[in-house]
């Protein structure tokens, strides 16, 4: 019994290792697409567009409903996210961080 828990277990995390490999391989990608728009705002803008949807719909649609109904269960997720880095955010700039290269001299052609 203990035998195939544990091989079930092994299983299960070369699952998740193949998993985040490919998703660090789409992250690649996307680093790619964004810099093949670099200097290009309104494309880096949509680029950013589309990943605050995409985190948006996984928070919503399958994290939430993900979470533990235990106190238990809740500790231990807790727990993670203290250890492993906090909560995921996606951070926005102000208006007025924006409007600062707006304060920066321009720089000539001479």
């Amino acid at each position: 019994m203990a035998q195939t828990e544990i091989q079930s277990q092994n299983q299960s995390q070369q699952g998740q290792t193949a998993d985040l490999s490919e998703l660090e391989a789409l992250s690649d990608r996307i680093w790619q697409i964004s810099q093949a728009q670099q200097g290009n705002a309104e494309s880096l803008l949509q680029i950013l567009r589309i990943l605050e949807a995409l985190h948006k719909r996984i928070r919503d649609d399958l994290f939430q409903p993900a979470l533990p109904i235990s106190r238990h269960e809740l500790f231990n997720l807790l727990r993670d996210i203290e250890t492993n880095g906090g909560w995921p955010h996606i951070y926005r700039m102000k208006i007025n961080e924006i409007c600062r290269y707006l304060e920066q001299p321009e720089e000539s052609d001479s």
